[in-house]
């Protein structure tokens, strides 16, 4: 133990970072180990979304030496819920496959984390796997076997995901909620530094910039951060990811912020509505583009795939953007106390505002004429698989078409000059 003067706290030489905060007006030390590794031998930190796709498992497993690629990482197994309904009937023994592996920022390298996605047998995957599905949307762009269609220059889509999250108190209202002191009708914490309403933010802040920096040693491809505008309310961006990718490192994204989150003694919260009947909302905003939207005078593809989505069933992908068994997403795009969500039943595109906006194209994307689109519908909760999968399928190979639109199923105009459309 270090020395220290009467009245001080005596921390531990073993721990290299340790921090002091209150709870419930008491001091918890927390305090992440230090341990020197002596051997070759390696800890592999399975990690797995269960039924919900959004709260997470783990298990961990040592192995004799550090493997190169997720394919030296052993299949293992756990049991889990088939389905979204949590029936104890569809409670099962799976087998869990490596799909992706991350350096370990909690235990450092050469130790691993491991994402796994879930499966029944070897040949059968779990109800739950969606991101099977995302796989097979993603060689749909490569040569559609329903149409035959195969571009001429490849698709190579791109994803990124705006995660906001909220570090909540044991009620689930937001840690730092003050409705008597604060007007939040009104309030814009939104990227704001030394607010007047920062009684908890120094602690909240700081779980936000070591999630960045862990996401950055683990490999996962974040982007930026921010505070958002609820209380206690912030957001981390991921991306540009190709294809599944997006769904690998934002689930592990996930699984390093609720880490976290427990050496910090913090509640976080990815549900899209905290507390039933309040005004505390948070999103999962989707971005996207295909390699013609990236080229020059791409915006002309981008208004393209947002007139297919204008003229499409909303129903179908919105159920893909919203898999919780609760549906919560509806009560976020259904409540009209703010504006900066869209609706539910509306949908709603004028170029870069964000006012109830559905479907925006960012102000340097509308400026440099090519780029990407954000889709804001998707809650923070969002299966990021089902997503990826489900914007393809709606807005390249308009599979949720209302009828009298087939005109817009014609997958040639991938294939045109942008001075064609």
């Amino acid at each position: 133990m270090s020395s220290a003067k009467a009245g001080q706290l005596l921390v531990p030489t073993l721990f290299r970072d340790y921090r002091i905060m209150e709870t419930n007006g008491k001091l918890q030390f927390v305090s992440t180990p230090d341990i020197p590794n002596s051997s070759k031998r390696v800890i592999l930190e399975y990690v797995f979304a269960d039924h919900t796709n959004y709260q997470f498992w783990n298990k961990v497993k040592v192995v004799d030496k550090e493997p190169t690629t997720v394919d030296d990482c052993p299949t293992w197994d756990s049991y889990m819920w088939n389905s979204i309904s949590q029936k104890d009937s569809e409670f099962f023994d799976m087998i869990t496959k490596p799909v992706a592996m991350f350096e370990n920022p909690f235990l450092k390298s050469p130790h691993k984390l491991v994402l796994c996605d879930l499966w029944k047998t070897n040949d059968e995957p779990a109800g739950i796997n969606t991101r099977v599905q995302c796989l097979e949307t993603m060689e749909r762009l490569k040569n559609d076997p329903k149409t035959g269609f195969r571009p001429k220059v490849p698709h190579d889509p791109w994803f990124g995901i705006e995660q906001e999250y909220i570090v909540t108190r044991s009620d689930n209202f937001p840690a730092s909620y003050e409705p008597k002191d604060n007007d939040y009708s009104t309030l814009i914490l939104y990227c704001s530094v030394g607010h007047v309403h920062d009684r908890n933010v120094a602690l909240e802040r700081d779980l936000s910039m070591k999630h960045l920096q862990a996401c950055i040693y683990a490999g996962v491809n974040v982007c930026g951060c921010i505070r958002e505008n609820g209380p206690s309310q912030w957001e981390y961006q991921v991306g540009p990811c190709p294809g599944v990718e997006i769904g690998d490192h934002l689930q592990m994204s996930r699984y390093i912020l609720l880490r976290l989150g427990e050496q910090y003694g913090l509640r976080v919260t990815l549900k899209s509505v905290p507390v039933h009947g309040e005004a505390f909302f948070s999103g999962g905003h989707l971005n996207f583009s295909v390699r013609k939207m990236r080229e020059k005078e791409g915006i002309k593809f981008i208004h393209h795939a947002i007139n297919v989505l204008a003229k499409s069933d909303p129903i179908p992908l919105l159920k893909l953007y919203d898999q919780t068994l609760e549906h919560e997403n509806k009560e976020r795009l259904s409540n009209t106390s703010g504006h900066w969500h869209p609706k539910q039943d509306e949908f709603v595109f004028e170029g870069d505002k964000k006012e109830f906006t559905t479907i925006r194209i960012p102000p340097l994307v509308e400026a440099e004429g090519r780029g990407y689109m954000e889709d804001r519908r998707p809650p923070s909760s969002v299966d990021p698989y089902a997503a990826a999968a489900g914007l393809v399928r709606a807005c390249i190979f308009s599979d949720f078409l209302r009828p009298g639109n087939e005109q817009l199923k014609d997958l040639s105009v991938w294939n045109k000059d942008p001075s064609e459309l």
